[in-house]
């Protein structure tokens, strides 16, 4: 079942994401129930879906506005899509992602944006196996020393 999130899942939520998040260079220690509750599931700027299976969350999907303007229209930047691996090929990604359309097509907006890391086979396989087009664009970070720089 798909669902939005309530401020009682936090503490569940707040563990997916720091699986999704458990790679060299990221910082899942920094993800807490209190952050995932105040920042995600309490914001109203905030989409944030769980997957549920007998009574456990065992993927999430969390998504916010953006505003497209080659299209010239408010669309979803889809920012976190996550499902267990022992909850895998049982197409939650997919009703997830379905869940996200959905609340973007409730919204009037005209897409949905995401990434994937270049090299995540298995990522770049389900995101084609929706339909989505690969747009050729390059992420870029500023944070740290030279985000201080640039907003001083």
């Amino acid at each position: 079942m798909i669902r939005e999130a309530i401020a009682a899942d936090a503490e569940v939520f707040a563990a997916l994401l720091r699986g999704l998040n458990d790679e060299p260079g990221l910082r899942p220690e920094l993800i807490t129930p209190d952050s995932v509750a105040r920042d995600l599931i309490c914001d109203p700027r905030a989409l944030v879906l769980v997957a549920e299976e007998a009574g456990s969350l065992v993927g999430l999907a969390v998504a916010h506005p953006t505003y497209d303007s080659g299209r010239s229209r408010w669309s979803l930047w889809l920012n976190d899509l996550y499902v267990a691996p022992q909850a895998r090929r049982r197409g939650l990604g997919r009703a997830l992602v379905g869940g996200v359309a959905a609340a973007a097509r409730r919204q009037g907006m005209a897409c949905i944006w995401w990434n994937a890391d270049e090299g995540d086979t298995l990522a770049l396989h389900f995101h084609r196996s929706l339909g989505a087009e690969e747009a050729v664009v390059s992420d870029f970070l500023l944070e740290g020393t030279a985000f201080e720089a640039l907003a001083s």
